[in-house]
C-alpha cells in the first residue's frame, strides 16, 4: 500500500482543520477496491450481453440474473429477490414486469397480504436459463483463462470475507460461502 503525507484539510462543516491522508489530487480509482470490483463487474455484463446478442436470446443480462434464484427456488417473494439481487424494489419490479412481459416469470399475489407477491419461473423461463447457461459458463471462464487457480480461489475467498458479514441468515447464498471456504 501507498504512504502517503498527510495534508491540512480545512472542513468548512465542522470549522476545523484536520490531517487528512489521502487527498483529491492522490486519489486513484485504480486503488480503490469499489471501482476494480464495479470494472470487473461492467466487464462480464458487457461480456454476457455481446453474447446474448449474438445468440438473439432477447433478455439482459440483468433480466437473466434474476432468473437464476427463481430457477433454484421457485416462489420467491419480489422482497426476497430484492435482497438476494441487492436492489431496490423499484428496479425489481421493472424487471419481473419486463420478464413476466416476456412469459419468463408470472407473479402471484399472497392470499393474506395483496401487497405480496410472488415470483414463479415458467417453463418457457426455465428452458431460456437451461439454454444460456453454457453461454454465461463460457464468459466467465473467458474472463478469468488468464488467472492463476490458486490466485482466483484467493481473490474469491477475501470477497466473501468481505460479503459475508452482510448476508442475512436465511440468504439462499450460503452454500457459495461454505464453497469458497472448502476451496482455500
Amino acid at each position: 500500500m501507498q504512504v502517503v503525507e498527510c495534508e491540512k484539510v480545512v472542513d468548512p462543516k465542522f470549522r476545523c482543520t484536520y490531517n487528512h491522508p489521502m487527498s483529491i489530487k492522490h486519489f486513484n480509482p485504480r486503488d480503490s477496491l469499489g471501482f476494480l470490483t464495479w470494472k470487473v463487474s461492467r466487464l462480464a455484463t458487457r461480456e454476457l450481453a455481446a453474447r446474448f446478442a449474438k445468440s438473439d436470446i432477447d433478455v439482459t443480462v440483468e433480466q437473466w440474473r434474476a432468473l437464476i434464484p427463481l430457477y433454484k427456488k421457485d416462489g420467491l417473494s419480489q422482497g426476497t429477490l430484492c435482497d438476494l439481487m441487492s436492489q431496490e424494489k423499484t428496479g425489481v419490479c421493472r424487471l419481473v414486469a419486463a420478464l413476466e412481459k416476456h412469459g419468463f416469470v408470472r407473479r402471484e399475489s399472497c392470499k393474506e397480504d395483496r401487497r405480496v407477491k410472488f415470483l414463479f419461473i415458467t417453463k418457457a423461463g426455465r428452458e431460456l436459463v437451461d439454454s444460456s447457461l453454457d453461454l454465461a459458463v463460457a464468459s466467465r471462464e473467458d474472463l478469468v483463462d488468464h488467472i492463476d487457480e490458486d490466485d482466483l480461489a484467493i481473490c474469491m475467498r477475501v470477497l466473501w470475507q468481505i460479503i459475508e458479514p452482510t448476508l442475512e441468515a436465511d440468504s439462499i447464498c450460503p452454500e457459495h460461502i461454505k464453497d469458497s471456504r472448502e476451496r482455500s
